[in-house]
């Protein structure tokens, strides 16, 4: 074979091997284009349920993290104290609401007139509004009072009743129930028989507010019963509250002089003070009259304390004001000097002088 031969033979061979290479390389991309996902081929539906699920856990998660911070809140809110909330209300309008809403508990709680007095005074100094001061007769229904102190009399009496203010209309009660507007009116004085009566007393304003109620116990006897009758003088009464008490649970404080009677109030911090008379005594207690009670300036007028000494050598004693509840009180201990110490502070100090 010649060369020509050979030359020729090699030719034909290489573009078989040509077309070989070249169908093999189209299948191979072929294949891998079909094994290829492309790229924006779906997640599997399974990872979508996923997915929902967990984000549906979050959310529920976080709304039940904001309504328990909220009742929380509310609770918190609604278990505070008027006094807690005044104290963090700094919004004007929100703060007089509370402190109307504190003044109305104090009419109906049995506060003092003049705790009512140093309220209003508060609540014009933090909110701003004199019409506290201003309208104080709106806040105040004077109690009334009896022209005869509660006592022992002898022979029949006829008890008037004095009202507070012109204006307000007066019902009392003689079988010891509380007076209300459908109590007997008072129009003329209540003849008192011989025996044991107890008046309760209130006035009503014109807009329907109404007084704290007054009390009095008569005790009507003949002659023959009186001269039988063992009472404390004027001078052993005046000796049995002179000096400095406190309430046992630890709020006021009083001194008693010879003849001036003062309520140290803690909150505001204020006094209420006045001279005093005896007015009457019984066997282990007695009234006084305060005349001109005043506090922080306010003039209260004359206000009639009553005193029960309760057992005898407790150092122990109870006192209301016009028929409203008892108020227990217990002896300071005497340093000597006019000087008492209380359990506690009043105006930064526990020791108090009695003048």
């Amino acid at each position: 074979m010649t060369d020509h031969e050979h030359q020729s033979d090699n030719n034909e061979v290489k573009p078989a091997n040509d077309e070989l290479n070249w169908a093999e390389l189209e299948r191979t991309d072929v294949d891998s284009s079909q094994n290829s996902l492309p790229p924006n081929t779906p997640p599997p539906k399974k990872s979508k349920k996923k997915l929902i699920i967990i984000l549906t856990i979050i959310g529920g998660v976080l709304i039940l993290g904001t309504l328990t911070f909220f009742l929380y809140n509310q609770f918190a809110t609604a278990n505070l104290t008027s006094e807690e909330k005044i104290e963090k209300t700094t919004d004007q309008e929100e703060l007089k609401k509370l402190y109307d809403e504190l003044l109305d508990s104090y009419a109906t709680s049995g506060k003092s007139e003049a705790e009512i007095l140093a309220l209003l005074e508060r609540a014009a100094k933090e909110t701003g509004d004199q019409s506290y001061i201003e309208n104080q007769n709106s806040y105040l229904v004077k109690a009334p009072s009896f022209n005869l102190a509660p006592g022992t009399y002898e022979g029949i009496q006829n008890l008037e009743i004095i009202k507070g203010n012109a204006g307000d209309t007066v019902y009392y009660t003689i079988d010891g129930s509380v007076p209300n507007q459908t109590s007997t009116k008072y129009t003329s004085a209540i003849p008192l028989a011989i025996g044991e009566t107890t008046v309760r007393a209130i006035a009503v304003s014109a807009k329907g507010f109404f007084s704290p109620t007054v009390e009095g116990k008569y005790v009507l006897t003949t002659s023959s019963q009186t001269n039988t009758q063992s009472v404390l003088t004027p001078e052993e009464f005046i000796n049995k509250i002179y000096g400095v008490w406190y309430k046992t649970d630890y709020g006021n404080s009083l001194s008693i002089s010879q003849t001036s009677y003062t309520e140290h109030i803690p909150k505001p911090l204020s006094n209420a003070t006045g001279d005093y008379i005896v007015v009457s005594t019984t066997d282990n207690g007695g009234t006084i009259k305060v005349l001109n009670f005043t506090v922080e300036g306010y003039n209260a007028g004359d206000t009639l304390i009553e005193f029960d000494f309760g057992t005898p050598g407790d150092n122990q004693m109870r006192l209301r004001h016009e028929g409203k509840p008892w108020w227990d009180y217990a002896a300071a201990e005497s340093l000597g000097s006019n000087q008492y110490r209380i359990p506690f502070t009043f105006a930064g100090s526990d020791i108090i002088t009695l003048n």
